[in-house]
């Protein structure tokens, strides 16, 4: 019965719920996802890793549906060769909805470009990486201002000095918050 009346409620915020993707609003949030990798770089070791990835976000839509900003992040990594590693990455997003901005639903994609350094341990420390991302999914709206979103993304990065690329695909959970611009 607990159940039935937890759903019942769900539904009933969700039918309440419309979204805040319009022009001159602010999108703050960010995600939470885990990847594997299996590097293909001219690297001396080549190596298979295992990450944790906390990537919070600004942004601002320019346009109903259309929002750029500022994504940085942070990962943890552990791989094959026993090193541990700290990826720290800042750089530009752009981010589309696709369907009407009063939906309770909706999906997304977002593009960028994320330049950043490794920290880790042994042969590691010190690269620079440049990397390019692509990431979609669907974004389910409690309220006017939070969705809760997941995510499937896409990455290719280069070691700045090497040869080749890493690339890799991440599954992510996350929050973003819509917040109404005053007039």
């Amino acid at each position: 019965m607990k159940q039935l009346i937890l759903i019942s409620l769900l539904l009933c915020i969700a039918i309440a719920a419309k979204s805040q993707i319009t022009k001159n609003n602010w999108l703050l949030g960010g995600s939470a996802s885990f990847s594997s990798l299996k590097s293909s770089s001219t690297a001396s070791i080549q190596f298979n890793q295992t990450s944790f990835q906390v990537s919070p976000l600004v942004g601002y839509f320019v346009k109903d549906k259309f929002a750029v900003g500022l994504r940085p992040s942070l990962t943890y990594g552990s791989n094959s060769v026993a090193n541990s590693n700290t990826i720290i990455k800042v750089g530009p997003f752009i981010r589309y909805y696709f369907l009407k901005t009063d939906n309770i639903f909706n999906l997304f994609t977002e593009s960028r470009y994320e330049y950043g350094s490794n920290t880790g341990k042994g042969q590691d420390i010190g690269q620079r990486l440049n990397t390019f991302s692509f990431s979609g999914g669907p974004v389910l709206y409690f309220n006017t201002s939070v969705g809760l979103e997941f995510v499937i993304e896409y990455s290719t990065t280069k070691v700045i000095g090497f040869s080749g690329n890493n690339n890799e695909i991440r599954f992510g959970i996350g929050f973003q918050i819509h917040l109404e611009r005053e007039e």
